[in-house]
C-alpha cells in the first residue's frame, strides 16, 4: 500500500500540473493572463490567511508564548522580494502558454532548480556538487533536443516569459528558504502571496488589462485554477508533514509529466520523437539535481 504522504504529494503534483493547461483554455475564452494570475494569488492568500489565523488562535489557546515571526526590516525585505518573485513566476509561467505550447513551457519552467544553483553560487558562494553539475549539463542537452525541431517557429515572447518565470521561481525558493528561518511557513505563504496579488493588481490597474472571461467555460477555467491551486497547497503542506520537505520536493518532479499529459489530452499537443527524448533527459536531470540516489527512501 502506498504511504499516505506519497498520495498527498501525487495529489499536489496533479493539482498544480493541470493548471497550465486550464490557463491555456481560459485564455482562449477571453481572459488575460494577468487576470488569471491575480485570482490565483488571491485564492492562495485567502487560504493561507485562514490557516494562519487558525494556527495563531490554536497557539494562543494552548498558551504558547513563543512569537511566530520576527518584526525586522530584514524579514520584511525578504517577504517583499519573495512576493515579487512569486508574481514574476506566475505571470511568466502562466502567461507563456498564450504564445508557446504548454508542454514546451512546462519543460523550460522546470529548469528553475538549475537557476537556483547559479544564484546560490553568486549570492552565497555555494559550489554545487559534481552530480548537480552533471544534471545541469544533462538538462540543457535535453532542452536542445526539445527546442531544436521548432526553434524557428517559436514565439520569443513565450520563451522570454517562461524563462522569467523560472528565474522568479528561483528567487521565490531562495527568498523563501531565508525567510522561513525567521517566520512560519504559513505566514510566509500568506504574506508573500498577498504581496504578489497586490503587485499584479497594480499592474492590472496601470495597464488596464483586467479582462475576465465572458464565457461560462472561461469562468469555469478561472474557478478551477483557483480551486486546484488551493487544493495543491493543502496537499503540499500535508505531504511535507508526513514525508518531509526533501522527499516532497523530489516527488514533485512528477508535475511535468502531469502537465505534458494534460496538454496532450485536453489540447491535442504532440511531441516529436526527439522532443520526447529531450523531455525524458530533462526530467532525469531534475531527479539527479534532487540527489535522488541519496535521499529517496521508501522505508
Amino acid at each position: 500500500m502506498i504511504p499516505r504522504g506519497y498520495l498527498y504529494v501525487i495529489g499536489c503534483a496533479s493539482s498544480f500540473g493541470i493548471i497550465t493547461t486550464l490557463a491555456k483554455i481560459t485564455y482562449d475564452e477571453g481572459a488575460s493572463p494577468s487576470t488569471v494570475v491575480f485570482f490565483r494569488l488571491l485564492a492562495g492568500s485567502f487560504l493561507m490567511g485562514i490557516l494562519s489565523a487558525w494556527s495563531r488562535r490554536k497557539n494562543l489557546l494552548s498558551r504558547k508564548s513563543k512569537p511566530e515571526f520576527s518584526n525586522t526590516w530584514h524579514l520584511r525585505v525578504l517577504i517583499v522580494l519573495t512576493g515579487i518573485s512569486i508574481a514574476v513566476m506566475s505571470l511568466g509561467y502562466l502567461g507563456s502558454v498564450k504564445y508557446i505550447p504548454v508542454s514546451l513551457s512546462v519543460l523550460l519552467f522546470f529548469t528553475f532548480p538549475f537557476w537556483v544553483l547559479l544564484l546560490n553560487y553568486f549570492i552565497d558562494g555555494e559550489v554545487p556538487g559534481r552530480l548537480k553539475l552533471l544534471a545541469f549539463v544533462f538538462a540543457f542537452f535535453g532542452l536542445a533536443l526539445t527546442l531544436g525541431p521548432n526553434w524557428e517557429v517559436l514565439d520569443w515572447r513565450g520563451i522570454s516569459l517562461v524563462l522569467a518565470g523560472a528565474l522568479g521561481a528561483s528567487g521565490m525558493i531562495i527568498g523563501g528558504a531565508k525567510s522561513v528561518q525567521l517566520i512560519s511557513m504559513r505566514h510566509l505563504v500568506f504574506f508573500s502571496n498577498t504581496v504578489g496579488a497586490v503587485l499584479v493588481g497594480i499592474i492590472l490597474l496601470l495597464t488596464d488589462t483586467f479582462s475576465p472571461s465572458q464565457t461560462p467555460l472561461g469562468w469555469a477555467g478561472i474557478t478551477s485554477i483557483c480551486i486546484l491551486f488551493v487544493i495543491g497547497q493543502l496537499f503540499l503542506f500535508a505531504a511535507t508533514r508526513h514525508i518531509g520537505s526533501a522527499q516532497t520536493s523530489i516527488m514533485l518532479n512528477l508535475e511535468p509529466f502531469v502537465s505534458i499529459g494534460a496538454a496532450m489530452l485536453l489540447l491535442g499537443e504532440r511531441l516529436e520523437l526527439s522532443q520526447s527524448l529531450g523531455v525524458l533527459v530533462v526530467i532525469i536531470a531534475l531527479f539527479l539535481a534532487s540527489d535522488l540516489t541519496r535521499k529517496f527512501n521508501f522505508a
